[in-house]
């Protein structure tokens, strides 16, 4: 797949809690070069007064992360409040890198199980149809995770519905793991715990291209992802700059200010705190 020289993308992430609830839609722009990227996102926070009361919502501020390959910086960049921060790209080994560190790391003298199969089935249903002048292809993919002896995770299934382009938004300085090959299970324990040990199998072709339309059911909920608008005009170069009249800061807000009625109610409990701390 070709990287575009220039590449504009609008995603709307659209989520359905597991009780029916709807929060707004979480919309995305990315801006891509080959050595540069801007991701713009203005998100919604969630705020309730009882615990079994209605949630409603407040606007983030709008935030932008730059990834800039040729300076070897990433900055993260409030538009609101005209503050930003910054620091180096994470470097990656290479693929020789890689193989020199596993060569050198001492192959246990026992061994282990694996505790988890993390099955992935992949069935490209054959339809076709043309999305932003592209040929895209309807697969459906299913992730099972299926506990084995000696594991403490839950059997769980994801199935995501999705329609996919060839359309490569890698950048120079991505690592080269990022084309798609290769497994991830991700899992947390316990201070002195062992570990998950998972094992993986892939049922037909996995699919790697770029999801443009897709519906997925994690954890009892529907989280659907659409791209509205795929464009490859030229990107002024701007965008890829933070103003001059911004200020370097150490952190910047991400979150919007409460509403006044959550700030009175997070007062209260503090007060309320206080009061049995002192007691």
């Amino acid at each position: 797949m070709a990287v575009v020289g220039s590449l504009t993308l609008h995603r709307v992430q659209r989520h359905t809690l597991p009780d029916g609830r709807r929060p707004p839609p979480i919309e995305t722009i990315e801006y891509i070069q080959v050595d540069r990227k801007r991701e713009e996102h203005r998100g919604y926070f969630g705020y309730r007064l009882r615990p079994q009361g209605r949630d409603f919502y407040r606007r983030g501020p709008r935030i932008a992360l730059i990834k800039r390959c040729d300076l070897g910086k990433a900055f993260l960049v409030n538009f609101d409040d005209r503050e930003y921060t910054t620091g180096p790209l994470q470097a990656f080994p290479t693929r020789e890198e890689m193989r020199v560190l596993a060569e050198a790391v001492e192959q246990p003298s026992v061994e282990t199980s694996p505790t988890v199969l993390v099955e992935t089935e992949t069935v490209d249903t054959g339809e076709r149809r043309e999305l932003f002048g592209r040929r895209a292809r309807h697969v459906i993919t299913t992730r099972r995770v299926i506990p084995l002896i000696g594991s403490r995770c839950q059997e769980s299934q994801v199935v995501t519905d999705g329609w996919y382009i060839d359309l490569d938004t890698r950048l120079s300085c991505d690592p080269w793991w990022s084309a798609g090959s290769g497994h991830a299970f991700l899992t947390t324990h316990r201070e002195g715990e062992q570990s998950e040990r998972p094992t993986f199998k892939d049922i037909g072709e996995p699919e790697r291209g770029y999801v443009v339309l897709s519906r997925s059911t994690p954890g009892g909920s529907m989280l659907e992802l659409e791209v509205t608008l795929l464009s490859t005009v030229a990107i002024d170069p701007v965008l890829f700059e933070v103003p001059a009249n911004f200020s370097l800061v150490e952190r910047i807000r991400q979150e919007p200010v409460p509403p006044l009625v959550i700030r009175l109610k997070q007062a209260y409990e503090s007060l309320k705190h206080r009061v049995r701390v002192a007691a």
